[in-house]
């Protein structure tokens, strides 16, 4: 096999979009960090081609996961052979089920790095949107006078949902890239007050992406979270996108049941997990 390591995300462009842009909805991942690496030389950007001209792709934005969804499982071996001369480490990998679970075991074995415990998500597509009955209050997109507002509930979402301790700091960048990148937060609001939040991508390849979707203990439990992700969605194809599509932590039965009653449906078992040494 023929590996080749790019020292650029431009560099990388050409390869990576005639890979991700095949299936938008599969590779939501890759396409939306994309947007973010442009002119990056610190992450890790390789293909893979096989005897049989397969082409498959992976890479790492600095500090992240490396994505993999668009390498094979055959190919692991040979990627982890060679990511490992240039990095002796990876903070994890992430991707479909089968393509994260072979290059975690490819880099163990190369490297004697220890693959944490998995966590599963399941990518979702929506396909006919189903609005949500009976939830009082009204959609809008977010402005600069909720920016307090949103600070204190992206560090809540961080907080309730990977147990980190809270980082305003940090939330703020989240929130500038948000805007940096052309996405929207989409509120929803009761008697003129917010209740629940969802972040929405900007489209790339005609796909857009919904998340994070918060609401604060407080608020819970009355169909808020459902109307912001139905909003959401709607934000999404005014602004162009043909595809919405969502990840849920397998674990969550609220979540998964709230996206599948407003019409998505599951496209991909996806893995993330952290290496240690």
């Amino acid at each position: 096999m023929d590996v080749r390591l790019y020292h650029t995300a431009n560099d990388f462009g050409s390869v990576a979009h005639w890979v991700y842009r095949s299936d938008p909805v599969l590779f939501t991942s890759e396409l939306t960090a994309l947007r973010t690496t442009r002119g990056v030389t610190d992450g890790v950007f390789l293909s893979v081609t096989d005897c049989d001209d397969e082409i498959g792709a992976a890479m790492q934005t600095p500090g992240d996961a490396l994505l993999v969804s668009g390498l094979p499982p055959a190919m692991a071996k040979a990627a982890a052979l060679e990511v490992s001369a240039v990095r002796a480490t990876l903070p994890g990998v992430r991707g479909t089920r089968a393509n994260a679970t072979a290059f975690a075991d490819a880099w163990c074995s190369v490297t004697g790095a220890h693959a944490g415990e998995a966590i599963g998500r399941t990518l979702y597509r929506l396909g006919d949107l189903v609005e949500p009955n009976g939830v009082p209050g009204e959609c809008r997109v977010a402005g600069a006078g909720d920016a307090d507002l949103l600070l204190d509930w992206v560090d809540g979402f961080f907080v309730d949902a990977f147990g980190v301790v809270s980082d305003r700091g940090a939330r703020r960048g989240f929130l500038g890239d948000i805007r940096a990148y052309g996405g929207d937060v989409v509120l929803w609001s009761v008697d003129g007050v917010p209740v629940s939040m969802a972040r929405v991508h900007a489209p790339a390849a005609g796909m857009s992406r919904i998340g994070p979707v918060y609401t604060p203990a407080a608020s819970r439990g009355h169909g808020f979270g459902a109307a912001v992700t139905a909003a959401a969605a709607r934000q999404a194809y005014r602004r162009g996108a043909r595809h919405v599509v969502l990840f849920a932590d397998v674990v969550n039965a609220v979540a998964n049941g709230i996206y599948r009653r407003l019409g998505f449906v599951p496209v991909a078992d996806s893995l993330e997990c952290a290496f240690a040494a």
